[in-house]
């Protein structure tokens, strides 16, 4: 399948069908590569609920709420077209099967020819099992799988997204389920106008050629911060460009608020990227409290233990709890800000679901009429044993 024809992919499953039903909360979802392709999305361009993949030889469609999977079973008589379109696209013939995979053990028991399958990936499934569905699809099967993420978490209160199989399995597609909530009508019309932005690595392509459009800046800010380390090295070069090469009227200062809204909403924009870039210090931040004019002294190998029978918070008395990954000769001084920094949890007992927040505190002043500073100066990452 050429790019042409994928670019068409949200045309050709919207043939003769103008909406989709809401069947509840839907997440949202991030397509990330050339591979895949925004089809559906809720109230904006950053509401994503379907997303089309090709995989090598073969084709996926992914959905943000796993209620939709039940109108691909022949009890369901709604959504007739769609579910025609899905069928013709993904398999190429009329005749072809929806199979359930959520029930089964392994796929030597899948049927290979004609059959599409379908997964609830909200029924987590093994790494064999993974890798065995991924292989199917690269040499030319066909899969619908659906997730509700938020959901998954709140049944799963000590775990996070990098837990989930399912989510794992779609970021290896070039997808990222997020934990967000989309914000969607009771019937969700199809506008081509919503999924101009065809991936992640289109719309930076499309706000390196203009880097002060504001609504190609408020996507990118969004999702960057989402994408944790799926993003190749040739586009984070790009975006840490673009941030450090911003205009001054974008950069918040105490001494040059920013008061327009057109400025204030790239400024955003920009934070959001910064939040995605680990090892970039924000312009401007020199006249926000906290921000050392000495560089600190640097601590490698520190150890800590915490104990807790109850959800506390704990300060460890530190800037960083680090193991620094890079190695200074003597006579060097290493930075403190944007250091790469790594935390290994070495040992883990009881319950799990901790986090290290990087910041003093999460307010966010995305909606201030003035930004004397980042609108975010915090970010809180997942710890695992």
């Amino acid at each position: 399948m050429d790019d042409d024809e994928f670019d068409r992919v949200a045309q050709i499953l919207f043939k003769n069908v103008t909406s989709l039903s809401s069947v509840g909360t839907a997440g949202t979802l991030i397509p990330i590569t050339q591979d895949t392709r925004a089809v559906l999305c809720g109230d904006d361009s950053n509401n994503v609920i379907v997303v089309a993949i090709r995989f090598g030889n073969g084709r996926c469609l992914v959905f943000a709420h796993n209620g939709y999977l039940s109108i691909f079973f022949p009890n369901n008589t709604t959504h007739h077209d769609f579910v025609k379109n899905c069928r013709q696209w993904l398999s190429g013939g009329e005749d072809a099967e929806f199979e359930s995979i959520d029930e089964i053990e392994s796929m030597d028991s899948v049927k290979n020819n004609g059959t599409i399958l379908v997964w609830n990936g909200n029924n987590d499934k093994n790494e064999t099992f993974i890798d065995d569905l991924r292989t199917f699809i690269q040499e030319g099967g066909a899969l619908v799988c659906a997730t509700t993420a938020w959901g998954w978490l709140q049944n799963n209160e000590d775990k996070c997204l990098s837990d989930f199989p399912f989510s794992c399995f779609c970021a290896s597609l070039g997808v990222k389920v997020t934990d967000k909530c989309a914000c969607t009508p009771d019937l969700i019309p199809f506008k081509d106008e919503m999924i101009q932005f065809k991936n992640v690595y289109n719309v930076i392509e499309a706000l390196t050629n203009e880097p002060s459009n504001k609504e190609y800046m408020a996507i990118v800010g969004s999702t960057i911060k989402e994408l944790d380390n799926m993003l190749p090295d040739s586009l984070i070069e790009t975006l840490r460009d673009m941030v450090l090469n911003a205009e001054s009227n974008v950069i918040p200062t105490k001494t040059s608020p920013i008061t327009d809204p057109s400025c204030r909403q790239q400024s955003i924009g920009l934070c959001g990227i910064l939040c995605g870039l680990c090892d970039t210090k924000a312009p401007g931040i020199n006249e926000f409290p906290g921000d050392f004019d000495d560089t600190p002294s640097m601590e490698t190998d520190v150890m800590v233990n915490i104990q807790s029978n109850n959800n506390e918070w704990y300060c460890t008395g530190m800037f960083k709890l680090v193991k620094i990954i890079k190695e200074y000769k003597d006579n060097e001084v290493p930075p403190s800000a944007g250091t790469t920094i790594q935390i290994d949890v070495s040992e883990q007992a009881g319950a799990r679901g901790w986090s290290a927040r990087i910041g003093c505190h999460d307010d966010d002043l995305r909606e201030c009429d003035e930004l004397r500073r980042w609108h975010c100066i915090s970010i809180c990452k997942p710890l695992s044993g």
